[in-house]
């Protein structure tokens, strides 16, 4: 039997880090173990806030990744910086020079500031295509622009496309548009990909639900969730701290805010219902728009509040494993669904959910009984939360009733084969 070849189209992929190359990296590891050998196309190195090489090397040597040149800004910036002999820029740094330069961009280009590497990435995917043959295009987002790429090669070479959505492309994070012209013509080019990718998957079900909502009809939209690799977890055994600790994997920003949190947490440390020397708060990742120093000052968590800073992906989940509780924490926003939760479910550790009650999130953890939930602005209820969860702590009780089966629903191999099936099918309808 022929190998099947499938055009990965990936903007954020390794050595780029964060949470955003996760999904995409699992999926070229695992898919050849199902038939499909993928062909990965994304962009030379990029002024970015994290590296994580430690993802590469997770790849087999079938795996083919091809690197091209972009316009876009993260490119441009980082060429400047090494032509003019500039200092490279870490963490906040990045983001504030990058982002006024990223709202202003909104003005300017369409559908998002990423376009510029449209051109490399067709140019490059037709070459790839003469010299591969591959069977199978699958453009993952963010940036929406990839889908543009996606698109025009398989309308210039005549095969298949799948578009995937890790993110909702109009509305997220309460999204703002600079005109409402801007609004009209996302919405007009996201029922331009509906209408021409021969499937659409969605990362999570709040993205599945809104694609239902205007395009059930269309019989194209399939869930295939975020998860966990299980080898990130081998040869690792869990620890129990000898104080009440709190674990918080990611990112901090204006988006995630750990304010309220730490607020409820002063307070009860002040008033010796929770004693200082009997918890702590560790973090492992970025802080992003936030003064955390000042943010810790104010809460009067010093000596209780500790940064790990951006671990590889490994390493951040093996230190994680040291913790007494995983906190998840979003904005106001119902929409939003981090994919660290099906990390945190394999952690088995209980969950602190500091997340819109209504949400998809909130539900996800209320039916599976890994967590609790209370709205990232209810301090009292957050107290209350803190408190259950350190007494349970003392008295040897923190335990979750997580169902042994629920993690493996969610297992990166699962899913890729999930994936590849739909890649099957699509392959078979074009035949």
């Amino acid at each position: 039997m022929r190998e099947k070849k499938v055009l990965v189209l990936a903007y954020y992929f390794p050595p780029m880090g964060m949470g955003g190359v996760q999904r995409i990296t699992k999926f070229a590891k695992y898919l050849p173990l199902f038939g499909w050998r993928p062909l990965v196309l994304t962009v030379k190195k990029v002024e970015y806030m994290a590296q994580d090489p430690s993802l590469l090397e997770e790849l087999s040597p079938e795996v083919k990744v091809v690197r091209t040149g972009s316009f876009d800004p993260l490119r441009i910036l980082y060429v400047w910086r090494r032509l003019w002999g500039k200092r490279k820029q870490k963490g906040d740094s990045v983001l504030t020079s990058l982002g006024k330069r990223a709202r202003l961009s909104s003005w300017f280009y369409f559908p998002d500031n990423k376009v510029g590497w449209v051109p490399f990435a067709l140019i490059k995917g037709l070459k790839l295509y003469r010299r591969e043959k591959f069977d199978l295009i699958f453009s993952t987002s963010p940036p929406p622009s990839l889908h543009l790429t996606g698109y025009l090669l398989k309308l210039l070479t005549k095969t298949p496309w799948i578009a995937d959505f890790r993110d909702p492309w109009i509305g997220y994070q309460l999204e703002s548009f600079p005109t409402p012209v801007h609004l009209f013509f996302k919405q007009r080019m996201e029922r331009f990909i509906m209408c021409h990718a021969d499937k659409v998957i969605a990362a999570n079900p709040v993205i599945e639900e809104g694609f239902d909502r205007k395009y059930a009809s269309s019989g194209k939209i399939h869930l295939v969730d975020q998860g966990y690799d299980e080898e990130d977890f081998q040869n690792v055994p869990d620890q129990t701290p000898g104080i009440f600790t709190i674990g918080y994997l990611g990112t901090f920003s204006p988006d995630c805010n750990p304010e309220p949190v730490f607020a409820a947490l002063g307070e009860l440390i002040s008033k010796n219902k929770i004693p200082q020397d009997m918890v702590k708060f560790v973090h492992y990742g970025l802080p992003l728009g936030i003064d955390m120093v000042a943010l810790i000052e104010k809460c009067n968590l010093r000596n209780v509040v500790q940064s790990g800073g951006y671990l590889s992906h490994k390493e951040a989940l093996n230190e994680m494993r040291k913790t007494s509780v995983s906190l998840l924490v979003t904005s106001d926003d119902p929409s939003v669904f981090p994919a660290k939760v099906f990390e945190y479910l394999r952690l088995r550790k209980p969950i602190m959910g500091i997340v819109p009650p209504e949400s998809q999130i909130a539900r996800l953890l209320i039916e599976t009984g890994t967590g609790k939930v209370v709205s990232p602005w209810d301090k009292d209820g957050i107290k209350n939360i803190l408190l259950i969860y350190f007494n349970r702590f003392t008295k040897g009780q923190l335990v979750t009733d997580i169902d042994s089966d629920l993690p493996g629903r969610y297992e990166r191999k699962s899913l890729s084969l999930k994936l590849a099936s739909l890649f099957d099918q699509t392959l078979s309808k074009k035949r």
